[in-house]
């Protein structure tokens, strides 16, 4: 079977992140299939072309399809390089691909925004910058109806909003879940002497750590904090933030030290973050499949986290949940986890089994080609 593993149009973000993953998990399945593998340039510089099998042929695209500069160019190149291949199928890691193959094509897709439509997030956008936001998810609309066939989506929810919003038929939409990093399987990575660890300040004896690795966009709600902090008078709360100093200033202008900003970390820095916080905090609005959530249960901490369903598709019981509009409801939530050891040990425990649910790298590989399996076997006998 040829199968045509197309990444043209990923450059940055947490869909690179999955694509290098699902490739240098598939060059150690030594499965029968013929790929032929579409490489953006960023995802080429990453993957060591000469460290895979035979069975194996990349195809560098120098431009992204997303690019309406250069779209007819490289859509010209794609269609040339299909025909060339004549693959069963196509499956492009994530979209929207702005390309529409004459094969049968399967594109996984990610993006909350388009397919949360009356999030609350929306409303914490300038209004041009909402009114952008809203059109830009109806133009990745069209392009998603037009240019797939069927779609894998990383949980029950996406997938139900994603057919809802849309308007997809939910028999096309498959779900494989996402996973933690293979990173926080690394024990080394937790060791003072590490040179990825990073040493935090010396805790108090009474000192609660939260922990968010995350970035300052506007759906991870970090501004609640100022607002959270008040509530939490006489407990020694502190918050672990990886903030960039820009964001850091513009969002607490004025200093506290009831936050550890550690500005940005490099990937394998955080299990050694988690291992010396307390607890996750989360207080996002919008997430397709927040890798906080089994990161957390991994490290054997519990979580704090918005009451949305997003959130509880994912954590189920692992969980304390609060409205994330409500500081004074965050506040309790908080408070009840820190005065509560035996919550604590609850959660812990809980999300011990919770994680164990979710996918590895390996056999979420193993499940897309599974999918792209059956989707070309099924697409045959229909031709017949």
């Amino acid at each position: 079977m040829k199968i045509l593993i197309n990444t043209s149009n990923l450059y940055v973000g947490g869909g690179l992140q999955v694509a290098l993953s699902f490739l240098n998990e598939l060059k150690q399945m030594h499965t029968e299939h013929e790929y032929h593998m579409f490489l953006s340039q960023a995802v080429a510089k990453q993957v060591d072309q000469s460290s895979f099998p035979g069975n194996f042929t990349f195809y560098l695209i120098e431009k992204s399809p997303a690019s309406l500069k250069t779209r007819k160019k490289i859509v010209a190149q794609l269609d040339s390089l299909e025909e060339q291949i004549q693959p069963d199928i196509v499956f492009s890691v994530f979209g929207p691909s702005y390309w529409k193959p004459k094969s049968k094509h399967l594109m996984g897709f990610a993006d909350g925004w388009v397919y949360n439509p009356c999030s609350v997030a929306y409303d914490r956008l300038p209004f041009l910058k909402r009114l952008k936001m809203r059109l830009h998810g109806k133009y990745k609309s069209y392009y998603l109806q037009r240019d797939a066939d069927y779609y894998v989506l990383e949980t029950e929810d996406a997938k139900n909003k994603l057919a809802e919003t849309v308007g997809l038929k939910r028999e096309n939409i498959f779900v494989v879940g996402n996973t933690y990093s293979e990173i926080f399987n690394d024990e080394n990575l937790i060791s003072e002497d590490n040179v990825h660890y990073i040493k935090l300040p010396d805790k108090q004896n009474d000192e609660f750590r939260l922990v968010y690795i995350a970035h300052n966009h506007i759906n991870k709600n970090l501004q609640v904090i100022n607002k959270i902090l008040p509530f939490l008078e006489g407990l020694n709360i502190k918050f672990v933030l990886t903030l960039d100093d820009e964001s850091f200033h513009n969002l607490f202008p004025h200093p506290t030290e009831k936050i550890i900003n550690l500005g940005g970390i490099p990937q394998k820095s955080c299990p050694s973050v988690y291992r010396q916080s307390d607890a996750l905090f989360a207080p996002t609005l919008l997430e397709t499949f927040s890798a906080a959530y089994p990161e957390a249960m991994k490290m054997e901490k519990p979580i704090l986290t918005s009451n949305y369903s997003f959130a509880t598709d994912v954590c189920q019981d692992t969980a304390l949940y609060f409205d994330p509009l409500d500081p004074e409801d965050i506040a309790e939530k908080i408070k009840e986890l820190v005065r509560n050891e035996t919550l604590q040990d609850e959660l812990v425990e809980k999300g011990r089994k919770r994680v164990k649910a979710f996918e590895t790298a390996r056999s979420r590989a193993e499940k897309y080609i599974a999918l792209c399996e059956k989707l070309a076997k099924e697409n045959k006998k229909g031709e017949k």
